[in-house]
């Protein structure tokens, strides 16, 4: 989507006591604002003298507020980073829904709101290119594959506003054709195979106890309507319902079990050795990219699965992505679903792993395997002969400082 949103100070039943923050107070912002009327935007109904709008989910859940502006940027990890008078040089004036009721998940979620983030004038990374704050019309989501979750907020990844970062990537930056110029960023899927026995990565390469099993397409249908969208908000994948009953076909031949979204325990070792899916996307440039070498076999290249577009772009979905674990029960369910009648969505568990890259300038979607932990960039060194920690090359932290002790 493209709108911001998130729970404001009056918002009843919200879900504070599940979300990371408590909700935001304009009375303690000098620049907040409400729109009046003269302002609406994005269809928002005037009532009361302030512009109201709403959006609901396919899921279920829904949310109203009032539209707003304040200058707004994003902080670091936590509050201390926030406060880096550094972050304040990239804030501009934005306009974000305060939210006044929530439904469904977005009552019980951790995440205090939704920002929307799709080919659109109203989102953030348009306005602070806009305003000349960030170089290029793009940003990048990481997700890494984080098991646990806690109301203090989860380090589960990296976002970058503006350029590529490929400090974590483990594989190349390899480009799908975004088919949409506005909107959604959207790919299209020209094959789907399941590889037999599992395995982590993009790569056409067969290893010991592996085979690739092509499922049948109806291209026009997989890649009809909105077309197959690439979407951080949606935590599943969806695809065409007309690739159920030969997904579960070559599901059971490959398992010996019926495809299903019921639970079943999973040892490690079966999980990992569950089916991988491979989807293959049409390449923003069919040509092969010389900086990448000539081996087709490069991770993130179709290569041999189709000989006709070897560079196309190939991204793995493994077990460890689609399939969801309940510490309650401690059972795993599948959440690749085969329910849309157009088109189709690869949600945050397809795109977990990787460094995805969204490029509107460009018109291109880019994908590169990834750890997203960025704790992996801190490293220890010396300086001035005292041990300090580093994280990439662009800072040095010393010692930590007492700035408020508890009963402050």
């Amino acid at each position: 989507s493209h709108f911001t949103a998130f729970p404001c100070k009056g918002c009843e039943n919200c879900g504070e006591e599940h979300h990371t923050d408590p909700y935001y107070d304009p009375d303690l912002s000098d620049t907040f604002q409400a729109l009046g009327c003269h302002q609406c935007q994005l269809g928002a109904v005037c009532k009361d003298r302030r512009c109201y709008f709403s959006q609901a989910y396919t899921e279920g859940s829904s949310w109203e507020a009032y539209q707003v502006e304040d200058l707004v940027y994003l902080g670091g990890r936590d509050m201390l980073a926030m406060a880096d008078h550094r972050n304040r040089d990239y804030a501009v004036p934005f306009m974000f829904g305060c939210q006044i009721s929530e439904n469904g998940l977005f009552v019980t979620q951790l995440a205090d709101g939704i920002m929307g983030m799709s080919a659109h004038q109203s989102t953030l990374p348009k306005r602070m290119f806009d305003r000349k704050k960030i170089e290029h019309n793009m940003f990048a989501l990481c997700f890494r594959r984080e098991l646990g979750t806690s109301k203090r907020g989860v380090s589960a990844g990296v976002m970058t506003l503006g350029g590529i970062d490929n400090r974590l990537d483990s594989s190349p930056m390899i480009f799908a054709k975004n088919v949409a110029s506005a909107g959604w960023f959207t790919v299209y899927v020209k094959n789907i195979f399941i590889r037999a026995g599992g395995g982590q990565h993009a790569t056409s390469a067969i290893e010991e106890g592996q085979h690739v099993l092509k499922i049948p397409l109806d291209l026009a249908a997989v890649n009809s309507g909105k077309g197959v969208i690439v979407d951080s908000g949606t935590t599943d994948t969806y695809l065409h319902k007309k690739l159920a009953k030969s997904f579960a076909s070559m599901w059971k031949a490959v398992t010996k079990k019926e495809y299903s979204h019921n639970g079943f325990l999973l040892s490690d070792d079966q999980l990992k050795r569950l089916p991988t899916i491979l989807v293959q996307m049409r390449a923003f440039d069919s040509r092969r990219d010389p900086a990448l070498g000539s081996t087709v076999e490069t991770i993130g290249y179709t290569g041999k699965l189709d000989p006709t577009s070897p560079y196309d772009v190939l991204l793995a979905i493994p077990a460890t992505n689609y399939m969801e674990y309940s510490p309650t029960t401690s059972l795993y369910t599948s959440r690749l679903y085969f329910t849309e009648t157009q088109g189709g969505v690869l949600g945050a568990n397809a795109i977990q792993g990787h460094n995805v890259v969204f490029d509107w300038e460009h018109g291109r979607v880019g994908f590169a395997e990834s750890t997203c932990d960025f704790e992996d960039e801190h490293s220890v060194s010396r300086v001035q002969g005292k041990e300090v920690t580093t994280i990439g090359n662009d800072c040095v932290l010393g010692h930590p400082i007492l700035t408020r002790t508890c009963s402050q």
